[in-house]
Order: structure tokens, then C-alpha cells, then sequence
């Protein structure tokens, strides 16, 4: 038999999911401004109630934005992506990162899906020059590989805002750099 949780630990376990934050924050706000309608006509405390249905609302959008910057992979991020790598024909990867603990870890994370899927990835090199963000270098902008471009677009459904970057002195066509820069 399965462990259950009580509602309030399901409620912190769950709490990690920006995505879950956002909808309870929703759904929060709804009801705030069924609370505000109904202050209009009773007043009192419904209107404190409303008041406070608002900023709760706004605390968890704003934990939701603080999670989100972190961008870590999460355990179906990591299988979608996993998938999608295990089915292309490997690239070499070089994974390389600012001197800040959010990028390190997430270019730690990168690494370890590129490692799991059998693609040549080393790294995690420290850069002091890494633009902000995630940037996907290769050799030809103009005709990356295939591959690349399907890495890229799973990156960007995932929720990872990527760019392409230019970076003429890497080995040849089949070797990318994923650059992480400083997250949020």
C-alpha cells in the first residue's frame, strides 16, 4: 500500500511545481473576486477575506516566478528530454557555465541527461563571459545540425528559454556548446 500524505504535506511536496503555485494562485484569485462581489453587497469581513485571498494570491505568484528563474529539470523534463536524445544520432557536447551556483547546477543537470541519452558531453567548464540565459553554440548558424535544432526546440517546450549562438572556433559541425548563464 502506497504512503499516504495528509493534505498539507501533499500541499508542501506539491508546492515545488511553479506550475501547481500558479494555478492555486488562480484559483485564489478567483475566489477573491467572488469574495469582492459579494463584499459589495455585505461588506465586513467578506471584504478582509477578499483583501487576503489577494495577497495570497500574490505571494504565490511571486514564489511561482522565484521557482521558475532556478530552472531546474524536473523528473518529466528529464524523461522528455532523455527520450527525445535517445532517439537522435549523438552530437559532442561541451557544457560550460558562469561562476554562479544556479547556472552550475543546471549545467550539472544538462550534462548528466546528455551523460544518461549516450551523448559525448564534458564539462561543466567556468566562464566568466557567458551571456544571460542558455545559448546552444555551434560551429554553423546558418546549417546547425539537425540534432542541435531538435535539442534547442525540446529545450524551449520544456519552459528553458535557449538561443542560438555562433562559435566558429569549436572542433567541427557535430560539436555544440550549451553556455549557461546567470538564471534570473
Amino acid at each position: 500500500m502506497g504512503v499516504k500524505l495528509r493534505p498539507w504535506q501533499a500541499l508542501r511536496s506539491r508546492g515545488a511545481s511553479p506550475l501547481f503555485l500558479v494555478t492555486i494562485g488562480l484559483v485564489l484569485a478567483v475566489a477573491a473576486a467572488g469574495a469582492s462581489a459579494l463584499g459589495l453587497q455585505h461588506g465586513g469581513v467578506v471584504n478582509v477575506v477578499a483583501a487576503a485571498l489577494w495577497l495570497l494570491s500574490g505571494a504565490l505568484s511571486l514564489r511561482a516566478r522565484v521557482l521558475a528563474r532556478r530552472r531546474p529539470l524536473g523528473p518529466r523534463q528529464r524523461g522528455t528530454l532523455l527520450e527525445r536524445l535517445c532517439k537522435l544520432e549523438p552530437l559532442e557536447v561541451r557544457v560550460s557555465a558562469v561562476n554562479q551556483a544556479a547556472a552550475v547546477r543546471y549545467a550539472r543537470e544538462l550534462r548528466n541527461v546528455m551523460h544518461a541519452a549516450a551523448w559525448p558531453a564534458t564539462g561543466v567548464y567556468k566562464r566568466a563571459d557567458a551571456p544571460a540565459g542558455v545559448a546552444l553554440a555551434v560551429r554553423n548558424i546558418v546549417a546547425p545540425p539537425g540534432e542541435a535544432v531538435v535539442l534547442l526546440d525540446t529545450l524551449r517546450r520544456l519552459g528553458t528559454p535557449v538561443v542560438w549562438a555562433h562559435k566558429p572556433e569549436l572542433s567541427d559541425n557535430r560539436t555544440i556548446e550549451i553556455l549557461v548563464g546567470r538564471l534570473g
